[in-house]
């Protein structure tokens, strides 16, 4: 388009001096200048071109005079992109001590925001944090407008060097400029996860989903991680609850999250802060880690959860994972033949380590010691991947005297 125009332009030049040539030639017209006793007389095409042909020369003397201060900007400028290049090539190589005597080379003759940030970074592969921050300060006075940028670099710096604590209030205040900015985002949830800070990880998956950082489906896992985490961290009761009572009603299906909750009450001695949620979870949807930590967990309440699980079994009467916990809970209950025959149903049809296991305690609390002996040997097996051995007869078995 511009070639276009440049094109056109001469082209109604050439007409203008085709039209106006004849006339000026026919009649070239009459110029006196009269200054202080001295008068001029000129035809105007003469006295125009006299004009321009000064012009042209005053011109030509003013390039010559400037030549040699603009071949020493020249020679400078390249030598400070030759630096500034050369720097940034030592500082991808790691090479931090040339990279800064480079990068300090180029900024001698112009600041850049890039070299400053560059320098930092040669400064930080050193250990050393007092010039690192001098170049921050450098590229934040001089490049204010660009404050954001040496800011998500400070934050990056930070981060690198594991000093999560300072970088965070950094990202933050990043965050606050521009909510959505992915770069900040992704920093900061990586900040909040060194530090754990799970509340404040959950809090962020909104951003990062409206961001388009991850989807939906990822948002909600690490929400779920996050809850998870915060659960985990709890270091009393009231405050499992508090965390509980704070996450968002949709969190609470999550069986994970149930799961985390029920172990955590169970490990501070509450079992039954969470055998409602655990009871209402595995109402709406099946899980067997989920029943696997219902029958681990029971307090005092197990009469009440076995009588929950023989609820359950009425839906899933053929379900290894509902036997297992029944059959746990009824070695609980000192209920041993009803709990071996749940176990060993589990370990016909679907045999875990967990559920020989749990078949040699009771064999071991009936007085089957050899069988008790080879279950356990069979959970062994199983955690390493070996094939199980059956079971003696009873017939054969050494009980206990008394037993």
């Amino acid at each position: 388009m511009k070639r276009i125009l440049i094109i056109l332009v001469i082209i109604a030049a050439l007409l203008v001096t085709a039209w106006l040539a004849p006339r000026i030639l026919a009649d070239p017209g009459y110029v006196m200048i009269d200054v202080a006793g001295w008068r001029l007389e000129s035809s105007l095409l003469v006295l125009a071109g006299a004009v321009i042909g000064i012009w042209l020369a005053l011109s030509l003397t003013l390039a010559i005079l400037r030549l040699p201060g603009r071949t020493v900007r020249k020679t400078r400028e390249v030598w400070r992109e030759r630096n500034l290049e050369h720097g940034l090539l030592a500082l991808s190589e790691g090479d931090w001590q040339r990279a800064e005597k480079l990068l300090q080379k180029a900024l001698k003759s112009e600041g850049s925001t890039v070299g400053y940030l560059a320098a930092a970074r040669a400064a930080q592969g050193q250990a050393e944090p007092g010039r690192r921050d001098h170049y921050l300060r450098l590229a934040d006075s001089g490049y204010g407008h660009r404050s954001f940028v040496t800011g998500l670099a400070r934050a990056g710096l930070l981060t690198a060097e594991g000093d999560t604590r300072a970088a965070v209030p950094v990202l933050e205040n990043l965050h606050l400029k521009k909510p959505r900015h992915p770069g900040v985002l992704r920093m900061l949830l990586q900040a909040y996860q060194e530090a754990g800070r799970w509340q404040d990880v959950r809090l962020l998956a909104p951003a990062l989903r409206r961001s388009g950082v991850m989807d939906k489906k990822r948002a909600e896992e690490l929400v779920e991680l996050a809850a998870t985490r915060e659960l985990e961290d709890a270091l009393d009761a009231q405050r499992l609850e508090q965390i509980w009572s704070q996450l968002p009603r949709r969190v609470h299906q999550s069986p994970r999250v149930v799961n985390a909750f029920a172990t955590r009450a169970a490990a501070l001695g509450r079992s039954e802060l969470a055998e409602p949620e655990i009871r209402r979870c595995l109402d709406r949807e099946w899980s067997p880690e989920l029943l696997d930590t219902y029958s681990g967990s029971a307090g005092e309440d197990v009469p009440a959860r076995l009588a929950q699980c023989l609820k359950w079994k009425k839906k899933h009467s053929d379900d290894p994972s509902l036997k297992l916990a029944m059959g746990r809970l009824y070695l609980r209950e000192n209920r041993f033949e009803e709990a071996a025959a749940c176990l060993e149903d589990v370990v016909k049809s679907r045999p875990t380590a967990e559920a020989w296991e749990s078949l040699g305690r009771v064999m071991d609390r009936d007085g089957r010691m050899d069988a008790a002996s080879q279950c356990y040997r069979n959970a062994l097996r199983m955690r390493h991947g070996r094939p199980v051995d059956p079971l003696p007869p009873p017939e054969s078995e050494t009980s206990l005297p008394g037993a």
